[in-house]
């Protein structure tokens, strides 16, 4: 501790809470499915990110031209389209938690909430349940990156011929690097 310009300095011992029943396996176990959760939250924060960054990208570039141009209307197509995948990973109903709308991302919360809160070993349920969340996340996000590698090259290419600028899709490293910085 330091006041003013003196330093106070002293040995602290961290240990478990003698009162615990659970040991230090349980713990462990416990830390590891929270952090197995909170990487997998930051997983779904990233798609989702990417996934609106591409969705707001077609509908602004649509914007930019007439109300009857085809290709207009193929852009605010596949802002729908992305939002569809969206969808899968968020609730969207108007009105918020009231609505009772649950999606993985809801889900993913609960259960990252209810094994953060808990000191002993994570029940099997919630082990399972996590991994269920986990590859439901992964094939949501497959198929936007299927979406992706099929739609977006012509919808770019239809952007170069209007002198638009082509869609860029999110990438990690700008996510972590932006993330970084708050």
């Amino acid at each position: 501790m330091t006041k003013d310009k003196q330093v106070y300095t002293t040995q602290l011992q961290v240990v478990s809470d003698p009162r615990s029943k659970h040991t230090l396996e349980d713990r462990k176990a416990q830390l590891d499915l929270a952090m197995k959760l909170y990487d997998l939250l930051a997983n779904m924060s990233f798609g989702v990110e990417r996934i609106n960054g591409v969705r707001l990208a077609l509908e602004e570039r649509a914007a930019k031209l007439g109300p009857g141009d085809s290709l207009g209307k193929r852009l605010r197509a596949a802002s729908a389209q992305v939002d569809i995948v969206r969808k899968k990973i968020v609730a969207t109903t108007e009105g918020g938690a009231i609505t009772g709308e649950e999606r993985l991302r809801e889900n993913l919360a609960d259960l990252y909430g209810n094994v953060n809160s808990f000191a002993g070993r994570p029940s099997q349920t919630q082990m399972e349940r996590t991994d269920v969340l986990a590859r439901e996340l992964g094939d949501v996000l497959k198929d936007f990156d299927a979406w992706l590698a099929k739609e977006l090259v012509p919808l770019n290419s239809e952007l170069a011929r209007k002198q638009l600028e082509s869609i860029k899709p999110l990438a990690r490293e700008d996510w972590e690097k932006k993330d970084d910085q708050k």
